[in-house]
């Protein structure tokens, strides 16, 4: 996908790196962000190195594989093609060993990371000797946790290396100590039948079995995130061998989570760079991969019609999506409400769909024009429009921090690796949300949802709290990254001890 014009990338990599090129005799940083192409990562990277070009002025340049690239730039001659955002960052991609896409029917997951691995980096080498053969070496790589393997590549070349880490600073904490001496508590926690065990982990308070990353319970190979499991534990370990402390820039703000930006792990110092989320008013290309062919004004005149703070909006990511039953439930749920929702699903159709009493198949404004269903939508735009009064999401950190940057509360289903730790932010300690209750599958059935929902949008004390707590906080996100916030602040201390 390209930028505001789908069509023209060509054209901005051409006036871009024109522009770039003509500031090659000053002297300045060159960060090089590399990431996964997961759309998850890619948003927030994208999202930090504008800021970060905009805060002090430096190179910055963007890397991801070719499958994510094509993804942002479907008009390229090549799809390895270097290409120029509208914002004016040079995008110059990697291969992964996987250019069509990783697809779960075809590849296998347990030999992602060492294919991935052994291409990236030889691929992603020769994106820093480009570079620098251009006049415009790397002086500082910042990468995500999938892809770990890039420090290997920045220390071939010379050039320092830094993680940002894109999940909460729980998370990472929880991982750090999962590879440093608590492994066992945290599995035995994770894995405790009767779901009443907790885990005390230094500097944390104390996290019950439905606060933890889903990784943590992961035992053997044969269960569902191992490969993942062997990704972090390499990453994690690799902080070892640094004998310097080492920064960490993390993806929150110092009032969301003081204790984790301060818990113990030795030789490492967090940077909250967050809350980083679109800029109200954005063009959809800077907020999302998959909008390029995507109209928004049939969803946004149906929220123009709806009522202030009445429409319940529904998402559950793009990547690992809730099962087909827990998406018939939550429709039925919502319809039970009687209150209008735009929903982010799949596609419901055939004998089951239709059982949706009004929603149809292709999606769109059912029947009773009580709720519409789409493919997707510009999730930003949804979160800011003042028709919206709750969020029924899966807890990906980018989507829980947009919804506690909008004002909007939340009702949390989490599905699995951070997102449970996602909703226990949310619920416990921000205190703007609610996390519904699950079946022996794993599904919060249609009743739940109803009770949920109504929990945070109802009229009781207990709804009324919840929205003044995420009023609260929709104003210290504001602040956190406002000019002269917290975020600019240890952006640009970053940046000058570079």
């Amino acid at each position: 996908m390209t930028e505001s014009n789908c069509s023209s990338p060509v054209q901005l990599q051409a006036r871009g790196i024109e522009s770039m090129e003509s500031r090659s005799s000053a002297p300045s940083p060159h960060l090089l962000f590399v990431t996964s192409p997961m759309q998850g990562h890619i948003n927030p990277v994208r999202r930090l190195a504008a800021r970060v070009a905009a805060a002090a002025d430096p190179r910055v340049t963007i890397s991801t594989a070719v499958s994510g690239h094509r993804r942002m730039f479907p008009t390229l001659a090549s799809p390895d093609e270097e290409a120029v955002d509208a914002a004016g960052l040079l995008h110059v991609p990697f291969s992964d060993g996987y250019d069509e896409g990783f697809d779960r029917s075809v590849h296998d997951a347990r030999s992602y990371a060492a294919r991935a691995r052994a291409a990236g980096r030889e691929t992603l080498s020769g994106v820093l000797a480009r570079l620098a053969d251009r006049g415009r070496p790397v002086t500082r790589v910042v990468y995500t946790f999938l892809v770990g393997w890039a420090p290997e590549v920045a220390r071939a070349h010379g050039v320092p290396a830094t993680l940002l880490w894109i999940q909460p600073a729980a998370v990472f904490a929880v991982y750090y100590h999962c590879f440093h001496g608590h492994g066992a508590a945290l599995a035995s926690c994770a894995n405790d039948p009767a779901r009443d065990a907790v885990v005390r982990l230094p500097g944390l308070p104390p996290l019950n079995s439905r606060a933890l990353p889903s990784i943590v319970a992961v035992t053997s190979p044969e269960q569902q995130g191992y490969p993942v499991l062997g990704i972090l534990r390499d990453l994690f370990l690799a902080f070892d061998g640094d004998s310097r402390p080492t920064k960490v820039l993390v993806n929150t703000f110092d009032a969301l989570e003081p204790e984790a930006l301060r818990a113990i792990m030795p030789g490492l110092e967090f940077v909250a760079v967050g809350p980083v989320v679109p800029d109200i008013g954005a063009s959809p290309s800077s907020t999302d991969l998959s909008l390029c062919d995507v109209d928004a004004s049939g969803y946004m005149e149906w929220l123009d019609a709806q009522a202030a703070r009445s429409v319940v909006y529904v998402s559950f990511g793009t990547v690992f999506t809730a099962s087909r039953r827990q998406e018939l439930e939550t429709l039925q749920g919502l319809k039970a409400t009687g209150r209008p929702y735009l929903g982010v699903l799949r596609k419901v159709g055939g004998e089951e769909g239709s059982a949706l009493d009004g929603t149809d198949g292709d999606g769109g404004a059912d029947d009773g024009r009580q709720g519409m269903v789409v493919e997707w939508c510009d999730q930003s735009r949804v979160l800011s429009h003042p028709a919206v009064g709750c969020f029924v999401t899966h807890c990906g950190w980018n989507s829980a921090l947009e919804s506690i940057a909008s004002g909007v509360p939340i009702v949390a289903v989490p599905q699995w690796t951070d997102q449970p730790t996602v909703a226990w932010v949310v619920e416990e300690c921000a205190g703007v949300g609610v996390r519904v209750a699950v079946d022996g599958e794993g599904v919060a059935g249609r009743g739940e949802i109803q009770r949920c929902v109504e929990t945070v949008m109802g009229d009781g004390d207990a709804a009324l709290e919840i929205r003044a707590r995420a009023a609260r906080w929709m104003e210290r996100a504001k602040e956190a990254v406002t000019d002269g916030g917290a975020l600019e602040r240890n952006l640009q201390a970053f940046l000058s001890g570079l």
